[in-house]
């Protein structure tokens, strides 16, 4: 059975994905390319006592910050 941090993270993804309006495959792709998921990893215990949109809002500006670098 999953554990809280693992549904926790597929709920992210899901949530992240429909806010682009992507697929959630290519929501994975696009946060295992940019360190997203290693970011939902390392940061579990701060990020689940955040709203959902504040921790995809993260995610977002983190995606951009990675391009521009």
């Amino acid at each position: 059975m999953a554990d809280r941090q693992e549904i926790w993270t597929a709920m992210i993804l899901v949530y992240y994905a429909k806010k682009l309006e992507i697929s959630i495959s290519l929501a994975a792709e696009r946060l295992l390319a940019d360190g997203g998921l290693e970011y939902l990893e390392e940061c579990y215990e701060a990020l689940h006592t955040q709203s959902n949109d504040d921790v995809i809002n993260d995610l977002i500006e983190m995606a951009k910050t990675e391009k521009n670098e």
